[in-house]
């Protein structure tokens, strides 16, 4: 597959250029960036190109001189079938143009190289046609994988966000902060490392006193994600690890705060729905039920004041990137 960059190209187009180029490598594509020999109309530097470089796809990109607009080209060559799909960047900055282009020019081609693919199928059908080479093969496959593949473009992710850890056993709700690293292979299951504490601590009283309740968590978890394939995905999760609660105790006199805290085996069970906003970058809203054995318990003298993970109720919403 060639790129062709008119010459002397737009700063815009070329950078453009250059992240198209890497979408598409990383869509498995052969990729080859070529110069045109001179900056006439779109048509003419295109057959430039083909002239120059045997390849199973032609792709070039013309912004207008005004910059409120883009031609993307896509020429097979072996058929001389040309697509061309207009990008509209009005309204948009001019520092912002660059990404602009590559996003939406990225989206046009996978579409643009799945209609080539069925258009030249269709003229084939009537007559037996010899097999078809090794670079029409690697176009029309991952022409098809990558319409078929989500949008992100790697096996592993950042999730970063916030939860509202609560338990009904008397431990006020806490705001938690929550990091988590994905693991996705292709396939309705995914692995994730996720670890939540250095929030809020709630304050428990007592008929002699107070305490603070500080909670941190760490889990490992794997996910299913029934139809991958949504834009709106539901999700559901189980998970195993560890809870650790401290808990630091203000008495009144004749008694004596304490400072206590405990480890406790954790498991865990969620449900939630994530969906993309931008190319790379999923929303994900979860709740989650965390229990522990054995389960914290807040106690003043001989009096149970709270206990908590009986089980714990953890709401969260966060952001995921995909690297």
């Amino acid at each position: 597959m060639v790129l062709v960059q008119p010459g002397p190209a737009d700063p815009s187009v070329s950078e453009a250029l250059i992240r198209i180029r890497g979408e598409l490598v990383a869509d498995g594509f052969d990729v080859e960036l070529l110069d045109a020999q001179s900056a006439s109309a779109p048509r003419p530097t295109m057959d430039d190109a083909g002239q120059q470089a045997g390849s199973a796809a032609l792709i070039g990109l013309f912004l207008a001189p005004d910059g409120q607009a883009a031609e993307l080209w896509v020429v097979d060559p072996r058929t001389n079938k040309t697509l061309v799909r207009r990008i509209d960047t009005r309204g948009e900055a001019r520092e912002h143009i660059a990404e602009v282009l590559a996003v939406r020019a990225v989206e046009l081609l996978r579409a643009s190289l799945l209609e080539l693919l069925m258009s030249s199928r269709r003229s084939a059908a009537p007559a037996a046609a010899p097999p078809p080479s090794n670079a029409s093969r690697q176009v029309s496959g991952q022409a098809e994988r990558s319409l078929d593949q989500p949008s992100r473009r790697s096996m592993w992710g950042v999730e970063l966000g916030g939860g509202l850890l609560a338990s009904p056993g008397g431990i006020g709700p806490a705001l938690l902060p929550v990091a988590r690293l994905r693991f996705a292979p292709p396939g309705p299951i995914e692995g994730r490392l996720s670890l939540a504490g250095l929030g809020t601590a709630p304050r428990v009283a007592g008929p002699q006193g107070s305490a603070t309740v500080e909670q941190r968590f760490g889990l490992v978890e794997l996910a299913a994600l029934p139809w991958p394939e949504l834009r709106l995905r539901p999700r559901f999760s189980v998970g195993l690890g560890a809870l650790h609660v401290a808990v630091d105790g203000e008495a009144s006199w004749p008694y004596r705060g304490a400072h206590s805290a405990q480890w406790a085996f954790a498991a865990d069970a969620g449900a939630g729905v994530e969906f993309g906003i931008v190319q790379r970058i999923d929303v994900v809203v979860e709740a989650h039920a965390l229990v522990a054995h054995p389960y914290p318990v807040v106690r003043f003298v001989e009096t149970e004041a709270a206990h908590g993970a009986r089980p714990a109720l953890l709401g969260s919403l966060s952001l995921v990137g995909w690297l």
